[in-house]
């Protein structure tokens, strides 16, 4: 049968060998509806297993399930595809199925070979999860496609696709002009943003990295740590105890930053990230001891006092069971929890490679913007960044708390010096 095929001709690469095949760049470039289209064309010519992953997923509503599903139906190909709740299976065998990368990407290693793997809004992919997802997509001529519209210039995927790019790959910037089938709605926004505000504009149709980090709250300062060289190598000093601040989560992750506070420097060392099965206290607790670290104590948010239906105790109970001496942050409102961590990130010094994906997240944390007044609102979006954002406000309200030595709570490491956490 005849398929009807509308794809504008900067995606036509994508019938092309080549292992990494990345479409990025600013809004209107019909990035997601061109690879949506070739993936269903080339999965009907032959039998294909296809994954189609983004870093967060927390059911198949969040993927490109609906779209491949309107697209079927547009392109008349429902005869070929079955389309079931989770997957879209082709009378060839071909089948389309999708995954979370944070969450998933060792369920993933358990699946039979994958011929594609489309990572879509890969700009919030982090390292972490590019190191794993990667030697994961391994079968003789598999192939990672990869679609993102530019965001921060340190992004990981930015930087591992874009300015790092090699033979192995098929970098195409892709913008509305590359686009013949751009709505005259779509026009109007770009010509009205184009007449507006030109920085803006560049970024979002242009395609250029956000320099002006609009609606971030934490970008701009992260920049300039880095500029001024403060995102470096930070070891850890033996001798000099180290603070934990967590953010705890279940549908969400748990994050932990690790802090030392050398004479007036405030050092950040180390950061983790955990998720399911991996945020159960004993395996939380195993990480923190596996570190071997001197601690001082381990900060958790004040809510972790509460006693939950099906809960061993508190989170707090069940962590100083475990071993893992802990305090309670003041309840602190988050604006000002926020002003602490601006003040902090001012002066701290952070390692850039255990901490990586943290500061990937609070590189990404922003505003919430209200479409009707054309302007950021007070209050944080609450999406994947805000883990890693939320745990550092803890760390920076840690660090602003003072523990007398006569406070120490029993059991807790002893050192040679007491520990004046300065206010930063």
């Amino acid at each position: 049968m005849a398929v009807p095929v509308e794809i504008p001709e900067a995606f036509l690469p994508l019938f092309e060998p080549k292992r990494y095949k990345v479409f990025y760049g600013g809004r209107g470039g019909a990035k997601s509806h061109s690879i949506a289209r070739a993936l269903l064309i080339i999965g009907w010519q032959e039998r294909k297993r296809i994954l189609c992953a983004r870093e967060l997923q927390n059911s198949v509503a969040d993927s490109v399930h609906r779209l491949l599903a309107d697209l079927i139906r547009d392109m008349r190909l429902d005869k070929f595809y079955t389309i079931t709740e989770k997957s879209i299976v082709g009378r060839n065998g071909t089948e389309i199925f999708y995954a979370g990368l944070k969450h998933n990407v060792g369920s993933i290693k358990s699946k039979e070979a994958i011929d594609i793997c489309w990572v879509e809004e890969a700009d919030n992919v982090s390292d972490n999860s590019w190191e794993k997802l990667i030697p994961t997509i391994r079968r003789r001529k598999s192939e990672i496609w990869i679609s993102f519209n530019t965001k921060n210039l340190t992004d990981p995927t930015y930087q591992r696709f874009v300015v790092n790019q090699d033979e192995d790959m098929i970098v195409k910037k892709v913008l509305w002009e590359h686009n013949p089938f751009l709505t005259w709605e779509l026009e109007k926004e770009r010509l009205k943003l184009l007449r507006n505000d030109k920085p803006a504009y560049d970024h979002v149709w242009g395609g250029e990295p956000d320099v002006r980090f609009s609606g971030a709250v934490y970008a701009s300062y992260i920049e300039s740590a880095r500029s001024k060289g403060r995102i470096t190598n930070v070891p850890y000093k033996p001798g000099v105890p180290v603070i934990t601040a967590w953010d705890l989560g279940k549908r969400h992750a748990t994050c932990i930053w690790f802090a030392q506070q050398v004479g007036r420097e405030a050092r950040i060392i180390d950061y983790h990230e955990a998720y399911g099965d991996d945020t159960d206290i004993e395996a939380l607790a195993a990480v923190i001891k596996k570190k071997e670290y001197l601690y001082d104590m381990h900060w958790l948010p004040h809510d972790a006092k509460h006693e939950r239906m099906g809960m061993k105790g508190s989170i707090s109970k069940q962590l100083t069971d475990a071993g893992i001496i802990n305090r309670l942050l003041p309840n602190i409102a988050e604006k000002a929890g926020i002003q602490k961590a601006i003040n902090l990130l001012k002066e701290v010094w952070i390692d850039k490679e255990s901490t990586r994906d943290g500061v990937h997240g609070l590189s990404h944390f922003h505003y919430k913007y209200d479409e009707a007044l054309g302007r950021f609102k007070d209050d944080p979006y609450d999406d994947w960044s805000k883990d890693a954002a939320d745990s550092f406000r803890y760390l920076a309200i840690a660090l602003d708390q003072r523990l007398p030595s006569d406070l120490r709570p029993a059991g807790m490491l002893s050192v040679s010096k007491p520990v004046a956490w300065s206010v930063i």
